[in-house]
């Protein structure tokens, strides 16, 4: 894939990617220690992606992010920034739950929603019940369940669920438009896993570069 890529770049003029290469597969043991880390079991394609492809390198739209150990911790890093933390403590909520789970929370800190509207992320609310905390409290619910896998670019991010009934599955995010967390799908209809999804890209940059 890197070969092609590169080829594929070359022939348009461009300079080389910036992410060339795959990051080196992490050990059974390096794997146990993320899992006992966040008390979760990794969905079974990630966890052989890891072992014997990469945790991180080349990934549909730029990159995938990387599983790294940043001072003790392992976490997800993406363009060399802070390590993405996975929050395993509740399922990861579908967008046609988000809004009666928002409006829960929001009660149970004792504040009623003066809306009901399914589009409605509740940013707003949670700014008044939480204050300047709102905005950071508000993302931990929404991503709670899930990796942040990749990165696409301009608000763009792909999201591997790791807790609930859909795990293994994964959703797609345009911060454009929250909160809706949208499956990823193939010609079919059927929802990508890791492996569905990573190869589709695969097949399609080959087809490309031909």
């Amino acid at each position: 894939m890197i070969a092609v890529v590169e080829a594929e770049r070359r022939a348009r003029g461009w300079r080389s990617s910036q992410y060339p290469i795959f990051e080196p597969v992490l050990t059974a043991a390096e794997i146990a220690e993320v899992e006992a880390q966040y008390g979760v079991e990794l969905p079974d394609e990630y966890r052989t992606f890891l072992a014997e492809v990469g945790a991180g390198g080349p990934g549909p739209a730029l990159e995938l992010t990387s599983l790294r150990r940043v001072d003790g911790k392992w976490g997800w890093v993406w363009d060399e920034g802070d390590p993405l933390l996975l929050d395993p403590s509740g399922p990861f909520v579908e967008t046609e739950e988000w809004a009666d789970q928002q409006i829960a929370t929001l009660n149970a800190a004792g504040y009623e929603s003066t809306t009901r509207d399914d589009d409605d992320d509740y940013l707003d609310d949670y700014r008044v019940v939480f204050g300047d905390a709102g905005d950071e409290v508000w993302h931990e619910e929404r991503v709670r369940g899930a990796i942040h896998i990749s990165d696409n670019g301009c608000g763009m991010t792909s999201w591997l669920i790791v807790v609930g009934p859909r795990r293994g599955e994964l959703r797609d995010r345009d911060c454009a438009t929250n909160p809706p967390f949208e499956p990823y799908v193939d010609v079919r209809g059927n929802r990508h896993t890791f492996h569905t999804w990573y190869l589709e890209w695969l097949e399609q940059r080959e087809r490309e570069a031909q």
